[in-house]
C-alpha cells in the first residue's frame, strides 16, 4: 500500500492543477455499507446457500463540479467476497466466509438531474480498479473457527464497473454531506489458474450505500 501513496497522491494534485478555473472543487471524506458477493461461472452446487457478505467501505473523495458534469475520483477501502451457511453430520451447523480486502480507485463522470437550491442529486458512473490487500477464507462451526490466508490464489488485481445515484446537501460556509447508493459490478476473473477454482471464472459484485462529508 505504501507504494500507492506517492503516485495517488500525484494523480489528485494532477487533476486539480488542470481543472478550470471556474471549477467547484470539493474534497471530502465517506464511508459506508458493503453488500458484496461472487459470481461463478459456471455454477457450484456446493455454494446454494450463497448470502451477500455484509462488510465496510471507506476512503476519500475529490469531486470537481463543472456544472451539470463533474469528474470524481476516489480511494477506497473496500472489504469484498460472499458467505454461505449448511450443515455437516459431524459438526453440526457452519458458516464458511471468503473475505477479499482491496484498495480501490473508482474514476466517475457525475451529471446533475435535479438542482433545489443547496440540494443536488446527480447520476454517476465510471470505472474501478482494485487492488488486492488481503484474501481469507474463514469457516465457522459450533466447536471451532479457522481462517486460512488464500491471497495466492486472487489474482492481485481487478477491474469493475461502477454506477449510481447520489444526493448532495450543502451547508453553507461549513461543508456538504453527500449520500450515494452504488452498484459494483465486476469485469474481471479475479481467480489464479493454479487455485483449485481455477476452472471457473469468478467475478466481485454487489452494493454499497455511502456517507460523506466535503470540504
Amino acid at each position: 500500500m505504501k507504494k500507492l501513496i506517492i503516485p495517488l497522491t500525484v494523480i489528485f494534485l494532477a487533476i486539480l492543477l488542470i481543472a478550470p478555473a471556474k471549477a467547484l472543487v470539493t474534497f471530502g471524506v465517506k464511508g459506508g455499507l458493503n453488500y458484496s458477493n461472487l459470481t461463478f461461472s459456471p455454477p457450484v452446487d456446493f455454494f446454494t446457500n450463497q448470502k451477500y457478505l455484509k462488510s465496510f467501505s471507506g476512503g476519500a473523495f475529490l469531486s470537481i463540479n463543472l456544472g451539470p458534469i463533474g469528474f470524481q475520483p476516489e480511494v477506497l477501502y473496500s472489504r469484498r467476497g460472499f458467505e454461505f451457511s449448511g450443515t455437516d453430520q459431524i459438526s453440526g451447523p457452519y458458516q464458511v466466509q471468503i473475505l477479499l480486502d482491496y484498495l480501490e480507485i473508482p474514476l466517475l463522470v457525475r451529471l446533475n438531474i435535479i438542482s433545489l437550491g443547496p440540494i443536488k442529486a446527480y447520476v454517476f458512473g465510471g470505472t474501478s480498479y482494485g487492488y488486492l490487500q488481503k484474501a481469507k477464507f474463514k469457516e465457522t462451526s459450533q466447536n471451532s473457527q479457522t481462517t486460512e490466508d488464500i491471497k495466492s490464489d486472487i489474482k492481485s488485481s481487478s477491474l469493475a464497473a461502477v454506477g449510481g445515484l447520489g444526493l448532495d446537501l450543502k451547508i453553507p460556509m461549513l461543508f456538504k454531506i453527500t449520500l450515494d447508493a452504488r452498484y459494483h459490478y465486476g469485469l474481471s476473473n479475479i481467480i489464479q489458474p493454479t487455485s483449485d477454482l481455477g476452472t471457473y471464472k469468478i467475478k466481485n459484485k454487489g452494493f454499497s450505500i455511502m456517507l460523506g462529508l466535503g470540504f
